[in-house]
């Protein structure tokens, strides 16, 4: 019975117009440019962008493509594990030397 159903199914697909067929289908070319940046190609921007070796075509994507609060929150994210690191070090150096 499934094997009449999908006979059916393809018979009344070669009924329709082709612009009828592929339409159907996703267009990944379109979805791909309205999804924006991933989450590791932020990451890969908030990093270039705070060491200061981002390219030029890079930034345009990002402007293009990325949202301003998912670049806004990267940043955040990254100045603060990056003093809190900081802290970690200067601390343990200085318990390290008997300072602290």
């Amino acid at each position: 019975m499934n094997q009449e159903t999908e006979k059916t199914n393809d018979s009344s697909l070669d009924n329709f117009p082709e612009s009828k067929k592929q339409s159907s289908e996703p267009n990944t070319e379109s979805q791909s440019s309205r999804t924006g940046t991933g989450f590791w190609s932020t990451v890969q921007s908030v990093l270039g962008a705070m060491f200061g070796v981002q390219s030029e075509e890079q930034r345009e994507k990002d402007f293009e493509k990325g949202s301003a609060v998912q670049f806004i929150v990267g940043g955040l994210i990254f100045v603060v594990v990056f003093i809190v690191t900081i802290l970690y070090f200067v601390n343990s150096a200085l318990e390290g030397s008997g300072a602290g």
